[in-house]
């Protein structure tokens, strides 16, 4: 490893950074938030169908974010080895992402192949531009400190694109809606989105730089690293697993607010107000996390607004769905907490790439960060998978007035599901022993050895 000056990032380059987050948030949260209920309401899938599609490709397409991985750490360019991925991968999310969102007249057969197969050109996508982006935030600095700042910033922009999703995805579908094609709002907006996603891309690709190098005498990653990078990475374990409940707690709040909104809320139009007013609690989690970690360091950061989130999600489980400002106010309460893993997650995985390196003497970037996309899309195909099992149990029917048990169902998913998992997601951060000051003296550690080395 070649450790260049790891003077403070400027904050142009955290911005442009932060940029790529922004476009390729508004494409994943619109077909990773709208994909299920576009299956159901639109495509006319049956619940568990459609969460079994999503949990199926999900899962397969896992398989490649280690091998997607591999390919990143071992790519040499005159770019560097992440930018590249940044500028022509997500072009494809373009056309694919229409595709995802498109309604061919089909036997019910050829609708299930038909969303299989989009959907898992998707995921492919998604994941050659995803694992790169992330990966690199352990190359623009070395420093821990310097890392935390640099990573709110796609964070925080992120959640502004996630606001912008949610409030605006609704009207825009209504706005491009065309009553003889149901699907061409929904297609649309995916066009919309994905030029977007673009040029943020391209922002990223021009003003960023990867500072930590990778020597030519520094071992590549091989498939068979894949195993003994979680074997010998116990910080690592630790994150994916708990990351794995902490996003499916989030997933079950976010995707499910459409449904809530139409049918417990009887006003589809009220999905951006409800998102709405969440947003400033989200961004105040977001920008308060790295004060927080500063005082009390990741982990305890990490414990306390989780809880939080917990604490928030029992009160809207118990509000039930009639008062609308209590729920209001609960779920702002867990949208304060629901942030903070989020930004911390991908700090805390940047610092276990200097802990895997020491332990192996190899440093794989894009196969520790494809464990992150790989966390992520599980995490969604499982809340899918769920949501599809409780709406059917309950006797859900699309675009019909819902009984009771099936209002409670979708009430459960968007509370009571986020409580049990970000509860569960506690338990494992208590072993996580990758300290501050662990991880400092492990940079010590491998900078010796470079020094030696030469």
């Amino acid at each position: 490893m070649t450790l260049q000056s790891t003077d403070k990032v400027s904050t142009r380059e955290k911005l442009a950074y932060g940029m790529g987050c922004f476009g390729q948030n508004l494409a994943y949260y619109f077909i990773s938030n709208f994909i299920f209920f576009f299956y159901t309401d639109v495509f006319y899938i049956l619940p568990a169908a459609a969460g079994t599609i999503l949990l199926i490709t999900k899962i397969w397409d896992g398989i490649n974010d280690p091998i997607m991985g591999i390919i990143v750490d071992r790519t040499r360019s005159r770019w560097g080895k992440f930018r590249p991925w940044l500028l022509f991968t997500p072009i494809l999310f373009v056309p694919i992402s229409i595709l995802c969102f498109s309604a061919p007249d089909l036997t019910y057969t050829g609708k299930i192949i038909w969303a299989y197969a989009t959907f898992i050109f998707f995921d492919i996508t998604y994941t050659a531009s995803d694992v790169p982006f992330w990966a690199m935030s352990s190359a623009i600095t070395s420093d821990p400190v310097e890392r935390n700042s640099v990573v709110v910033y796609p964070r925080f922009i992120a959640t502004i694109a996630i606001a912008l999703a949610t409030v605006g995805t609704v009207p825009l579908i209504h706005f491009f809606q065309n009553p003889d094609h149901p699907d061409r709002g929904y297609q649309l907006t995916a066009l919309f989105y994905g030029i977007i996603t673009v040029v943020c891309f391209a922002f990223t690709f021009f003003f960023v730089k990867e500072r930590v190098k990778t020597g030519n005498d520094t071992e590549h990653a091989s498939k068979k690293d894949v195993f003994t990078t979680l074997l010998k990475n116990k910080p690592l374990v630790i994150l994916i697993v708990s990351g794995l409940f902490v996003n499916m707690a989030t997933g079950a709040k976010l995707s499910t607010l459409i449904y809530y909104a139409k049918y417990n809320l009887n006003n589809e139009m009220l999905n951006p107000l409800v998102a709405g007013i969440n947003i400033p609690f989200i961004l105040a989690g977001i920008v308060i996390t790295p004060y927080i970690a500063k005082r009390f360091g990741k982990k305890m950061t990490y414990i306390i607004l989780l809880g939080l989130f917990v604490i928030g999600s029992l009160g809207f489980y118990l509000s039930g769905w009639d008062n609308l400002v209590l729920i209001l106010m609960w779920s702002c309460v867990s949208s304060l907490g629901m942030a903070a893993p989020l930004v911390l997650q991908t700090s805390m995985l940047a610092d276990t790439i200097e802990y895997a390196q020491l332990k192996t003497g190899k440093r794989q970037e894009g196969l520790i960060f494809s464990t992150q996309t790989f966390m992520v899309k599980l995490s969604s195909a499982l809340t899918s998978w769920i949501t599809g099992i409780i709406l059917t149990a309950t006797g859900f029917a699309a675009n019909q007035i819902q009984n009771q048990r099936a209002l409670a169902g979708i009430h459960s998913i968007i509370s009571l599901l986020p409580l049990i998992c970000a509860a569960i997601a506690i338990v494992p951060m208590v072993f996580y022993p990758l300290t501050e000051r662990f991880h400092k003296e492990i940079m010590t550690q491998l900078r010796q050895r470079t020094e030696e080395s030469e």
